[in-house]
C-alpha cells in the first residue's frame, strides 16, 4: 500500500489573515503548538506562509540594524512615543510585512515520495494539500508528520515480520 499525502495530512489547516498583528499571530502559533501557518488577505486568498522562522529572520534584522531611536545595549533606554509611554511597534507590525511569500503545494493523492522530494528540493518544512479541482485548502504536512509516518511504517513492518 502507497501512502498518500491525505493519509498523514493534518486538518483543519490553522490559517492567519495579512493583518494580524505579529503579536498575535506568534501567541497564535504557539497557542496551537504549530511553527507556521497560511496567510490569506481580505479576499480570502491564500497569499504566502507566516513562520516562526519568519519571526526569528526579522527580530535579528532588527538586533543587528537597530532604526533610529530604538533601544540598544548601550543606552538600555526603551523607546518611548509621543505620550511618553513604551512603543511596541514590532507587535503591531502586519504579519504580511514578514511572511513568506507564496506557497507550496502537493495534491491530497501524491506520494509521500512526491511531498518528501519537493520539501527537499525546495528546503521547506511544510506543504499544503490543495483539491486539484477546486484549489481549496485541505491540509498540511509537516516534517514532523513525515516523520511520524516513517515511523509508523517501519513499526507496521516490523510487527508485521514477527
Amino acid at each position: 500500500m502507497t501512502l498518500l499525502a491525505r493519509d498523514v495530512m493534518s486538518r483543519p489547516v490553522k490559517r492567519l489573515t495579512a493583518a494580524t498583528p505579529v503579536r498575535d499571530a506568534a501567541a497564535f502559533l504557539t497557542r496551537n503548538g504549530i511553527s507556521g501557518a497560511p496567510v490569506i488577505d481580505a479576499r480570502g486568498r491564500w497569499i504566502g506562509v507566516f513562520t516562526q522562522r519568519d519571526l526569528a529572520r526579522h527580530v535579528q534584522e532588527r538586533m543587528v540594524r537597530p532604526r533610529r531611536g530604538e533601544r540598544t545595549l548601550e543606552s538600555r533606554e526603551p523607546v518611548m512615543d509621543a505620550a511618553g509611554e513604551p512603543t511596541d511597534e514590532f507587535g503591531r507590525t502586519p504579519v504580511k510585512q514578514l511572511m513568506t511569500e507564496g506557497m507550496f503545494t502537493v495534491f491530497p493523492d501524491s506520494t509521500m515520495d512526491e511531498v518528501v522530494r519537493s520539501m527537499v528540493k525546495f528546503k521547506i518544512h511544510r506543504v499544503f494539500a490543495i483539491d486539484d479541482a477546486s484549489g481549496e485548502l485541505e491540509g498540511v504536512i509537516t516534517t514532523l508528520d513525515v516523520l511520524d509516518a516513517v515511523a509508523r511504517e517501519k513499526t507496521t513492518r516490523l510487527f508485521s515480520q514477527a
